[in-house]
């Protein structure tokens, strides 16, 4: 319970949307540069989701049930609470750094930049 206020109060904390056009072209901008964020589950169409379709996948991940967790590839020993928290902070994480790309911030397209110099 004490994860889930912190994932709302981040949740809540979220940048406005940028519009449509600009939400459509980082994703293709960094869909040319082949980049994806590092997460643990799969999350279709991550580059193109708003503030409501990222709180829409929060909830889903919260609510995955064991067997969705073992379907995801998780042992069935594994610590299901840890992975939907840590997959859950790389989410909010990611999404934080696609907004400033989405505005336009040169430290975070310099970020991007890093991750892929190397590959």
């Amino acid at each position: 319970m004490k994860m889930k206020k912190l994932w709302d109060k981040e949740l809540n904390e979220l940048p406005e949307d940028a519009s449509a056009g600009k939400i459509e072209d980082t994703a293709s901008t960094l869909e040319g540069m082949h980049y994806e964020p590092l997460l643990l589950f799969k999350t279709p169409g991550f580059l193109r989701m708003g503030e409501k379709a990222i709180a829409l996948e929060v909830a889903r991940i919260s609510n995955m049930t064991d067997a969705e967790m073992m379907e995801e590839g998780l042992a069935s020993n594994a610590d299901f609470n840890e992975f939907k928290a840590k997959h859950i902070q790389l989410l909010i994480y990611h999404y934080n750094l696609l907004c400033r790309l989405r505005n336009d911030d040169p430290t975070a397209w310099d970020i991007i930049n890093e991750l892929l110099e190397d590959d």
